[in-house]
């Protein structure tokens, strides 16, 4: 059974208080490129939930933002107690109501073949507003048994994304702030990107994603059709997570990150496949 992609944090207050998780493993995929977000979770966490950092692959100019390899983010997700059948509930304290780094993990998971994980609406910063329950007792849960499962179609490369120039399967859009993506501060986007900044997916005022009529009308006014292939990218592989995610919640079957983003494109690409 796969469960729904978005759980409210009401959901999760209710199957807390019950005591009784099931398959449930919550995760708090907490992530600071200048401290360690660990010492977050030890302070305070939702109860039951085990810190997991998605972030620890080899870093390079490349891959600033490069995922674990596939070994160490199996023995890891283990760690944490993740069966091959545990329903994974990822949340974070980071930007955009949580999303940066809670849409990184589902791709992440979503990468290595998790197909049952979904995101805590609105993350810790929604959490402790609604006033749910918080702890600084840290789990040891049982070792588990996931197994990683590499879903190439998920991750797209530089290469695929080089032939998608001259093919068109895809559309592609850019998750960047309007002013990364063109303008006279910009470096440029990938040519044809259509751009759907990641900060217009989320509501600041009820400190959720917006409901999905409005992210649809979002994705329409960008220029993006829902039922086509859509290839996402940033500048290295995180806001496009989101923007993934939320088309993925549309309904949009054929979905991708193109990992590399605008960094690996902007150094090896033709000038004549930019534009601004």
């Amino acid at each position: 059974m796969t469960h729904p992609s978005l759980i409210s944090v009401e959901w999760l207050k209710d199957r807390v208080a019950s005591g009784d998780l099931g398959q449930v493993v919550i995760l708090d995929v907490s992530w600071s490129s200048s401290k360690d977000m660990r010492e977050h979770y030890n302070a305070e966490h939702v109860p039951g939930a085990v810190y997991l950092s998605t972030m620890e692959g080899k870093h390079t100019d490349m891959f600033p933002r490069n995922i674990p390899d596939a070994d160490a983010f199996q023995e890891s997700v283990r760690a944490a107690g993740v069966d091959a059948d545990s329903h994974v509930i990822v949340y974070s304290d980071s930007d955009a109501c949580g999303f940066f780094l809670s849409g990184r993990a589902w791709w992440t998971f979503k990468v290595f073949g998790h197909k049952d994980v979904s995101i805590l609406d609105g993350g810790w910063q929604k959490w402790k507003a609604a006033g749910g329950q918080v702890t600084s007792d840290v789990s040891t849960p049982k070792k588990g048994n996931f197994i990683c499962k590499p879903d190439d179609g998920v991750r797209l490369t530089y290469e695929t994304m080089e032939v998608n120039m001259k093919e068109s399967a895809r559309q592609v859009c850019d998750s960047r702030p309007s002013v990364k993506y063109s303008g006279e501060d910009s470096t440029g986007h990938i040519k044809g990107a259509k751009n759907l900044p990641m900060s217009e997916l989320v509501n600041p005022q009820t400190g959720t994603l917006k409901d999905l009529d409005q992210i649809k009308k979002e994705f329409s006014a960008a220029g993006v059709d829902l039922s086509k292939p859509l290839a996402c990218y940033c500048n290295s592989g995180m806001s496009s997570c989101t923007l993934a995610f939320t088309a993925a919640l549309c309904g949009n079957e054929n979905v991708s990150v193109y990992h590399g983003g605008f960094n690996e494109w902007s150094k090896r690409s033709q000038k004549d496949q930019i534009e601004k």
